[in-house]
């Protein structure tokens, strides 16, 4: 088991070193779903993934999950 795992929520196409750290899982999704939720009020959709690393250097290109947000406002995790 990781010791002190981070969740990376790397949104739309940011690069790697662009993902925002959280201390939880629910923070990252909560993040993803206000930003999501706003653009598809505009007719946009928005994938993200998240990574769990110990640190930023850590985060690799391939996730842990991948997030949608589906047509009735609830966030999507698909783990890879």
């Amino acid at each position: 088991m990781i010791k002190n795992i981070k969740w990376f929520l790397r949104i739309g196409d940011d690069y790697l070193e662009d993902a925002k750290c959280y201390r939880t899982k629910q923070d990252a999704v909560r993040a993803y779903r206000e930003v999501a939720t706003e653009l598809y009020r505009y007719g946009q959709t928005l994938q993200a993934s998240l990574h769990i690393a110990q640190n930023k250097d850590e985060v690799v290109e391939y996730p842990d999950y991948v997030l949608s947000l589906s047509h009735s406002g609830r966030v999507v995790l698909e783990r890879t």
